[in-house]
C-alpha cells in the first residue's frame, strides 16, 4: 500500500522538511532506496549518502543538523523523528500492508495425538507431530516437521518454524518464536565416572522458556538434570548458540551467535554477550554486564561491568594489556641493549682493576705504603 508523505510522518509523531505531498509505496535502507522510497539514517557518519540517494524521503534524527537542500535530492523530503530506527521499522510494516491471510488448521500430514489439547486457531503444517497430552495456545503455529513432546506446553501466538524440535515437559510462554532446527529439551550432558566408564546421569528436569522470547536457528537449550533450565521473558538468543542445562538466565538478554552458556551458570537481566562468547560452568554474571565478542568468562562478573578477552576482564584493563603487548618487541630490543651495557660496564670495571684485583685494589695498596 502507498501513503503520503505528510500521512507517514503523522503516523510516527515527526516534523516534514521539504514538500510533504509525494507518495511513498515501500520502506528500504538507503543503499537500496529509490523514488518512490522511505529510507532512514540513525548515524550522521551517513549523511553523505543523502546527496546520491535518490529516496523520496529520509527517516532522520531530531538531533542531526538538517541537510541543506543542495545536499541532497531537491525531490526528498525528509521526516524529523526522534528515533529514526524504530519509526522505520513501524513504517515499513504499514507499509507493507495486511499480510495474506494466516493459514489455519491441521494438515493432512500432520500427526496429532488424540490427547492433545489445541487452542483456537491452531495451525498444524505438513508432518509436524504433537505429542500425548501437548497444550497448545491460541493462534499457534507449527511448522513442517517441528515435533513438539509430551506434556509440553506453548502458550498463545508461539511460532515454531520448520523442523523444530521440543521435547517433552517443556513449557513456553506466549509470543515466542524459535526458528529453524531449534532443539529445546534435549538431555543435559551429564555424566559420571564410575569404574573407569562414563555413566550418563539422568536429565528430567524439563525446560521453562517465558513469554516473548526469540531463539536464533540451530540454537540449543537444554532441559535440567533434577530442576528446569529457565529463560527469562524478553529474551534474545541468536543463532549456534548453547544453552547448557540447569542455566537460569535473566529477563531481556541478548546472546549473540556462537554464545555458549556452562551448566548451572546464573545469568542476571539485561546482560548482553558478544558473539563466541563462552561462560564457564557455574559461574554468576550480574544484571547488565556486558561481555565482548569471543570472551571466555571463567569467574563471576558484577552487575554491570564490561569485559574482554580470556580470561575476561575489565574492558579498560583488557586495552591497557593490549596496549602494552604491542610493545613487546621493543621493549624486548631495549631489554637485550640494557643488558650488553651492563655486560660491557662490567668487564671495563674489571679491566681498571688489573688481573687478579678486585676493583679499588691498587689505590688501597698505595694509601697503605704511605701509611
Amino acid at each position: 500500500m502507498a501513503a503520503t508523505i505528510r500521512a507517514l510522518a503523522e503516523l510516527v509523531g515527526g516534523r516534514v522538511v521539504g514538500d510533504d505531498r509525494g507518495m511513498i509505496e515501500a520502506a528500504r535502507p538507503v543503499t537500496e532506496a529509490g523514488p518512490g522510497d522511505l529510507t532512514f539514517l540513525s548515524d550522521d557518519r551517513y549523511l553523505a549518502m543523502l546527496a546520491a540517494s535518490p529516496a523520496s524521503a529520509v527517516l532522520i534524527g531530531s538531533g542531526f543538523v538538517i541537510p541543506e537542500p543542495a545536499d541532497r535530492s531537491p525531490t526528498m523530503a525528509l521526516i524529523v523523528v526522534d528515533d529514526p530506527r524504530a519509526a522505520f521499522t513501524v513504517l515499513r510494516a504499514y507499509l507493507r500492508g495486511a499480510l495474506a491471510e494466516r493459514w489455519v488448521g491441521i494438515h493432512p500430514t500432520a500427526v496429532v495425538s488424540p490427547s492433545a489439547r489445541l487452542g483456537a486457531g491452531v495451525a498444524i503444517h505438513a508432518f509436524a507431530v504433537v505429542a500425548d497430552d501437548a497444550e497448545l495456545g491460541e493462534d499457534c503455529t507449527i511448522g513442517p516437521h517441528c515435533t513438539v513432546g509430551e506434556r509440553s506446553t506453548l502458550g498463545r501466538d508461539v511460532v515454531l518454524h520448520a523442523n523444530v524440535t521440543i521435547y517433552g515437559d517443556v513449557v513456553i510462554g506466549d509470543r515466542c518464536i524459535l526458528h529453524a532446527g531449534v532443539v529445546v529439551g534435549a538431555d543435559g550432558f551429564g555424566f559420571q565416572p564410575v569404574d573407569g566408564r562414563h555413566v550418563k546421569v539422568p536429565q528430567s528436569g524439563g525446560v521453562i522458556i517465558e513469554e516473548d522470547v526469540e531463539i536464533g536457528a540451530n540454537s540449543c537449550v537444554d532441559q535440567g538434570t533434577f530442576g528446569p533450565t529457565r529463560i527469562g521473558a524478553g529474551t534474545k538468543i541468536d543463532n549456534l548458540v548453547q544453552v547448557a542445562h540447569n542455566v537460569k538466565l535473566g529477563k531481556h538478554n541478548i546472546l549473540c551467535a556462537g554464545v555458549g552458556v556452562g551448566g548451572s551458570a546464573v545469568i542476571g537481566d539485561f546482560v548482553m554477550m558478544g558473539g563466541q562468547v563462552g561462560v564457564r560452568d557455574h559461574m554468576t554474571i550480574g544484571d547488565g554486564a556486558r561481555v565482548s565478542a569471543q570472551s571466555g568468562v571463567t569467574r563471576s562478573l558484577e552487575a554491570g561491568v564490561t569485559v574482554f578477552g580470556t580470561p575476561a576482564v575489565p574492558l579498560r584493563q583488557q586495552l591497557q594489556m593490549h596496549s602494552l603487548s604491542l610493545k613487546l618487541p621493543e621493549m624486548r630490543r631495549e631489554l637485550i641493549r640494557l643488558a650488553e651495557e651492563v655486560e660491557r660496564m662490567s668487564s671495563s670495571s674489571k679491566s681498571a682493576s688489573g688481573p687478579g684485583e678486585e676493583p679499588g685494589g691498587a689505590e688501597g695498596a698505595r694509601n697503605s705504603s704511605a701509611a
